[in-house]
């Protein structure tokens, strides 16, 4: 029986609710962006994937991600960090970084601080510094020979050149006695399994090789992502016996479980999105006074109201549809104003919006912030144009606890919509005008034949 009347109404609160959302979209996308809320979800993401602090640091400062930074506006100042990065950079950025951990925490780089130490005791500057040239020397051949690939012959040359530094400077041989059986142990281990696995006929290339070397330095530091990335190389050489194949495979899994781990990120950030859109929404109905419910009894109530107000909803979708598009598109970014305009679009609408101010006399009633005694009013203490003073405070407030109930359901009701987000009225309200009319637009009908 009154149908048509309830679709009217419901139209007016879906453009009602698609203005609000716009706006609470508008400012949600405003604080995202100068807090930098998508790059630092992503920065807490990499960190649970690294299981690191400082290797989530160390992949952040990696060239393939550095460029990846926005220019900063300040000159000199760093770049901010990404929102976005592309899974094939992560495994490329995240692979370079286990390579280097074979040298980074491998035993002599770990004990070269312990070595400095004891040099310290030497008297002549001359040897001290030839002493630490010499220990450089021994830090570029372990580093060579983990870049250039592991063999018994090579390990053994670098027990001896050891051996050698430690009978050169005295001082250092605690630490060098110390540091052979920890490089036989690090180096011997990788070089059995390549030992097994050449007998095993399978293809030991260099980068499998070094990717293996570098979990091994990792395990000491990260064995959490040492587990995690082995794992992934282990499925990898399952498909092949190629090495070439296998780290491609390899860099393939990981790539995937940076996308998958992306794919959880974006259900967490759409969940705290909505939560955000929620409250920025509730405090635009509370400064505005957008109640749903106010404004569905005054559209029923109203029918020059309705009229007024589905007209303007029709000329808001209707250009959009003429261009075949069911998304906010142009038509949004043609209603779409300043955040301080927006009072104004919902005044546009003749619908009543925003709270009622009046000067109360302050003769009778004391005017106060917090009204907690008989005789005071809430207000702001103020002057009228005869310089007399007044207290300006809200007069039309709910009356009683119902109507405060109502109230504070029909604001709520109004921060829910916002969760909704901007598009999804709009294609609501475009299906609702469509219904109401005669069908839909000729612009979207399809041509027949």
């Amino acid at each position: 029986m009154y149908l048509q009347e309830i679709l009217e109404v419901a139209i007016g609160l879906v453009f009602v609710w698609l203005v609000m959302s716009v706006a609470t979209m508008s400012l949600q996308e405003w604080f995202g962006n100068i807090l930098n809320m998508r790059a630092r979800e992503l920065e807490k993401a990499i960190i649970q994937m690294l299981n690191s602090e400082e290797l989530s640091r160390q992949f952040y400062n990696h060239p393939l991600i550095t460029n990846l930074y926005r220019p900063s506006k300040t000159p000199g100042k760093k770049g901010r960090l990404p929102s976005y990065i592309p899974s094939a950079k992560f495994s490329a950025a995240v692979f370079s970084m286990v390579v280097q951990a074979g040298t980074d925490y491998s035993p002599v780089r770990m004990m070269t601080s312990q070595i400095n130490q004891q040099l310290a005791s030497i008297k002549s500057p001359e040897q001290q510094k030839l002493s630490k040239a010499d220990w450089n020397a021994i830090l570029e051949t372990a580093r060579n020979l983990a870049a250039s690939g592991l063999g018994s012959a090579a390990l053994d040359s670098l027990k001896l050149q050891l051996q050698i530094y430690g009978d050169k400077y005295p001082e250092a041989k605690p630490g060098v006695d110390a540091l052979i059986p920890q490089v036989d142990t690090y180096y011997g281990q990788f070089v059995q399994e390549q030992r097994l696995a050449v007998e095993a006929g399978a293809d030991a290339g260099l980068p499998l090789r070094q990717l293996r070397l570098g979990l091994l330095g990792l395990q000491k530091v990260n064995p959490r992502l040492s587990a995690s990335i082995s794992a992934i190389i282990k499925q990898a050489e399952g498909y092949t016996l190629r090495a070439d194949q296998a780290v491609a495979a390899a860099r393939t899994n990981l790539e995937t479980w940076f996308n998958d781990s992306m794919t959880r990120l974006s259900g967490t950030y759409k969940r705290r999105a909505q939560l955000n859109a929620f409250i920025i929404g509730l405090v635009l109905a509370l400064l505005l006074n957008v109640d749903s419910v106010n404004v569905a009894t005054s559209l029923w109530r109203e029918p020059t109201l309705r009229q007024a107000i589905i007209a303007q909803a029709q000329s808001y979708t209707l250009p959009a549809a003429s261009q075949g598009s069911s998304t906010l598109g142009a038509s949004t970014n043609a209603a779409l104003q300043d955040i301080p305009q927006l009072q104004t679009q919902l005044q546009a609408l003749n619908i009543p919006f925003g709270w009622v101010f009046t000067a109360f006399d302050t003769s009778k009633r004391q005017c106060s912030l917090l009204p907690l005694q008989a005789g005071q009013v809430w207000g702001v203490p103020s002057e009228n144009s005869q310089g007399q003073a007044v207290c300006k405070g809200l007069s039309d407030l709910p009356p009683d606890l119902i109507s405060w109930l109502v109230k504070i359901m029909g604001l709520l009701m109004t921060g829910l919509a916002t969760t909704q987000g901007a598009p999804f009225w709009f294609d609501v309200l475009g299906k609702l005008v469509n219904v109401r009319g005669t069908g839909p637009n000729p612009s979207q009908q399809q041509p027949v034949g």
